[in-house]
């Protein structure tokens, strides 16, 4: 009873949004066609996790949020942290991520389309401009934050600057960097998704704007939900491996 009554807590905003769609529909305020009931999304849903279409889209889609997602995380971490460590790097960088944050890079796509086709390179492009922002901007601050006394005991012992990133550094920065990844990663699933409705032959995207001229609304909603169920099964796998490996 107490793990029922803590589900229903926990998840109480869903639970409501569900019924209040049920409601709706019930109440025939909008046409069936383009507002299905749960029932119906659901059993759709059923149904396309059996198809071949929905999982060969979902893995190039997989394959370019993670290809960007890493690319973002190798080049902003050590960015993040050189800037909070480097004045120089500091002033030279902060401009860039102060003035090109509030910016959606997604308006580039055009050009990005340009330079690298209409292919993943663009898509991994976008997603890795997208997922970047955050990472360096939480890295910084994590890294900006580093109790000194640690650096100077580093110091005193002899570590040299590498020593100091990979045992200092990197390990007081790490819940930050988690904190940014949890950001970046749900927005590079937007941007993956976004791109390939604008120009792509594959991916979840494209398979979206495919159900959709089809006028099959019920499959278009159970592919959202299962978008919405895979990007929360990715945040649940951060949070895992941030619990199990970032103990501290």
């Amino acid at each position: 009873m107490k793990a029922i009554k803590k589900f229903i807590v926990k998840y109480l905003a869903l639970i409501l949004i569900a019924l209040l769609w049920q409601g709706f529909v019930l109440a025939e305020l909008f046409p069936r066609q383009l507002f299905p009931g749960l029932g119906e999304i659901l059993l759709v849903f059923v149904e396309l996790l059996a198809t071949s279409d929905l999982w060969t889209n979902m893995g190039v889609t997989i394959y370019r949020i993670l290809i960007g997602f890493l690319l973002a995380a190798i080049v902003g971490i050590p960015i993040g942290i050189q800037m909070s460590r480097s004045s120089f790097i500091d002033d030279l960088m902060q401009p860039i991520f102060t003035a090109g944050y509030p910016i959606p890079r997604v308006a580039l796509y055009p050009i990005f389309v340009l330079l690298f086709g209409l292919g993943s390179g663009s898509k991994i492009f976008t997603i890795f401009l997208e997922c970047i922002f955050p990472i360096v901007v939480s890295t910084y601050y994590g890294a900006k934050s580093v109790n000194h006394l640690y650096v100077w005991s580093g110091q005193n012992m002899g570590a040299t600057d590498r020593k100091l990133f990979w045992k200092v550094f990197l390990p007081g920065t790490m819940p930050s960097i988690f904190t940014g990844f949890r950001i970046a990663l749900p927005i590079g699933v937007v941007i993956a998704v976004l791109t390939e409705m604008i120009s792509s032959n594959n991916g979840i995207g494209y398979f979206l704007v495919y159900l959709s001229a089809t006028l099959s609304q019920s499959k278009v909603l159970a592919v959202v939900i299962f978008i919405s169920l895979f990007g929360y099964g990715l945040d649940r796998l951060l949070l895992y491996v941030r619990n199990r490996y970032v103990y501290w």
